[in-house]
């Protein structure tokens, strides 16, 4: 998952179809239709039980509705390469609600944004609760602010918002995403060398991962890495984490625990939980405080858990909160980041109105000192700004959100959703509704001047969620994409021979193009100020 030459620890072997004799093949048989009847039982059952008379008079349609249904949705995306595509015709042909049987699962998926904002916008703690989907999500990271509800999400996010991500923290952040665009900067400067096109996201998964951590922890990622003797790159392990959470959700029988402890996916599970642990576990313990920190870093150290901790949360639940942040903010921004430089790169026109707004934030020693952006030049970088946008409609990092809500929810006078459903919601589906975007498929930055959006109803465009339970980290993430950015801005021209309408994206919990986007990059000769 954007590691290279994308290989995976979590490939299984299989046996070669001569392989399976006729023995295997009745078993094959018998098991899959037990399942097919399990599916349809306990989904019945549930529906049964949930249903009244009110929500009987309305009919709600869907993909795969008759015996085999639940099956054959699975079947539908099971290849990976074509998942998202087919939830997006989903979309498309079934409007704003639609019913989806996956496995044993009956999923009733919101399509507009006034059921969205019924849902998302929701105040009532029975309708909070995250669905089946983000069960893998606890193998690795606990019950952390992404997974847990009631009290415990309340008062966690509440320390969060207050401490990592209030505005004084924010606008100390911005010495990382100046050392991290350097950083990157110089990197690219080494492969121009070859004269040739270049991957990006290793060197922006690199960039996002040590932001992250050296906001939890006021160190370095190398720093961690060294001082926990592991021998196994960090970041390469979360990325196979959440690539083998992927392959979870879309393979409902794994998400039986009995099923899963059986699979070999569950001995890789343990292996790179033993990594983390490792990685993590050091850094929260680390007291140590580099004599070069500056004031900004030293009053960051460790922040994280010296905030947690007061609040009286124990060490297993500072490794939770810890390991949330990390795996749910560093890839999903890397990824936002790449798809940027390549909406920028198909794009020039755009490109140049980007640089030449950078170009006057760099020769501000205002906005600009010693090369450093300042925050508020940030707020200068309008078109940018709405060029980021844009890539989050076109591709948001986090494609899915669902619920598992503990009350019911009503949709219109003849439309309820009844209690202990799990409501999904397809945030591309939502992001290129003609009625709210014309041309959806086209990068179209203007879109988000406010003339256009103003009077744009506030739940047609989700990127980072929305209502209370909206990504606690989501300012910190646009600092850092329109930081790093900038940068490049400043010292690159750059373009691509890939096309748009050939990359593959794969459903691996944020979009994951399958094989590198490339990208050909010339210095510029400026002096910052």
């Amino acid at each position: 998952m954007g590691m290279g030459t994308y290989s995976s620890v979590v490939d299984v072997a299989v046996p070669a179809p001569h392989s399976i004799n006729i023995q295997n093949g009745l078993i094959a048989c018998f098991t899959t239709a037990l399942f097919v009847y399990y599916c349809n039982f306990v989904r019945k059952s549930k529906r049964n039980k949930q249903l009244d008379d009110k929500t009987r008079r309305r009919k709600i349609p869907g993909p795969g509705q008759h015996f085999l249904g639940a099956v054959a949705n699975i079947l539908a995306l099971r290849d990976e390469t074509k998942a998202l595509k087919v939830i997006e015709n989903w979309c498309e042909r079934y409007g704003p609600v639609f019913q989806l049987n996956f496995g044993p699962y009956n999923v009733t998926a919101l399509n507009c944004p006034e059921y969205v904002q019924k849902l998302l916008g929701s105040k009532d703690t029975n309708h909070l609760s995250k669905g089946f989907i983000y069960k893998p999500f606890h193998a690795f990271w606990y019950d952390g602010i992404l997974t847990s509800a009631g009290e415990k999400w309340k008062s966690r996010r509440r320390i969060l918002e207050k401490h990592m991500f209030s505005f004084k923290t924010l606008v100390s952040y911005m010495d990382i995403f100046n050392e991290q665009g350097d950083t990157l900067v110089q990197a690219i400067e080494e492969r121009l060398k070859d004269e040739k096109e270049v991957g990006l996201c290793p060197l922006l998964l690199d960039s996002s991962l040590n932001s992250i951590i050296n906001a939890i922890f006021g160190k370095r990622l190398p720093d961690l890495e060294s001082s926990s003797n592991a021998k196994f790159s960090f970041m390469e392990g979360m990325c196979r984490a959440k690539e083998l959470m992927a392959k979870r959700i879309m393979t409902p029988y794994l998400l039986n625990d009995l099923i899963y402890k059986l699979h070999p996916f569950s001995k890789v599970q343990k292996f790179l939980n033993k990594l983390a642990r490792k990685h993590v576990i050091t850094g929260i313990l680390d007291e140590s405080v580099e004599p070069l920190m500056n004031h900004d870093e030293q009053r960051r150290h460790n922040i994280l858990k010296r905030e947690l901790a007061a609040a009286g949360v124990s060490l297993e639940g500072i490794y939770e909160e810890t390991m949330t942040l990390l795996g749910a903010g560093f890839d999903t921004t890397a990824h936002s980041i790449d798809f940027l430089l390549f909406f920028l790169a198909l794009h020039p026109h755009h490109q140049k109105i980007c640089r030449d707004e950078v170009d006057v934030i760099f020769e501000d020693v205002d906005l600009c000192t010693s090369g450093a952006l300042q925050f508020q030049a940030l707020s200068k970088l309008k078109h940018l700004e709405m060029c980021v946008y844009e890539t989050l409609r076109l591709l948001p990092a986090v494609f899915l959100i669902m619920r598992k809500i503990d009350a019911p929810l009503q949709l219109e006078e003849d439309l309820e959703i009844p209690a202990g459903s799990e409501v999904a919601v397809f945030v591309p589906g939502l992001h290129k509704n003609p009625k709210y975007f014309p041309d959806p498929d086209k990068f179209i930055p203007e879109r988000f001047s406010p003339e256009q959006s103003n009077n744009r109803h506030p739940y047609v465009y989700i990127p980072f969620a929305a209502g209370p339970r909206k990504c606690v980290g989501y300012k910190f993430a646009m600092m850092e994409m329109l930081s790093l950015t900038a940068k490049l801005l400043r010292s690159f021209e750059w373009e691509t021979t890939d096309r748009f309408e050939d990359v593959v994206f794969l459903p691996h919990i944020t979009y994951t193009p399958k094989t590198p986007i490339n990208f050909l990059f010339k210095k510029r000769s400026v002096t910052n100020n």
